[in-house]
């Protein structure tokens, strides 16, 4: 099934948000952390892989630990640690929806929650985040 993108240029990412006028999911995880790896591999990967969700959201993947360089939604260098601080995680996984100009469109997903729902928590945070790119 393969693996998440990682995040390095979210301007570019955020062009094409604009240009399909669908949202950026950005999965702020962890290397070391055994729910992280659940949320990818039971819930993310299968939901980048499905056609339908392709066309209804972007999917990107931040390393909280790593000083990985990174492009934000304004074109500024800055690495995969601060864009972490910046946006206050604190807990991984957290997953954040942010419309094309970078600002959130609801809640973050803070950790696992009950695995059972997980996925249809995180279709409904894309949800909210296309009903708010698409009724400007």
């Amino acid at each position: 099934m393969g693996q998440l993108q990682q995040a390095d240029d979210l301007d570019q990412v955020a062009a094409e948000a604009r240009a399909k006028r669908i949202p950026v999911l950005v999965a702020f995880m962890q290397q070391s952390c055994p729910y992280c790896a659940i949320a990818r591999k039971n819930h993310l990967l299968p939901i980048q892989a499905d056609p339908q969700w392709g066309k209804r959201v972007l999917i990107r993947e931040v390393d909280v630990d790593r000083n990985t360089a990174l492009r934000d939604f304004a074109g500024a260098p800055t690495t995969h640690r601060a864009f972490a601080h910046l946006h206050q995680v604190q807990k991984v996984p957290t997953l954040i929806v942010f419309d094309a100009d970078g600002k959130p469109v609801g809640s973050p997903l803070v950790g696992l929650l009950t695995e059972d729902f997980y996925r249809l928590y995180i279709e409904q945070a894309i949800e909210s985040g296309l009903t708010k790119m698409r009724g400007r």
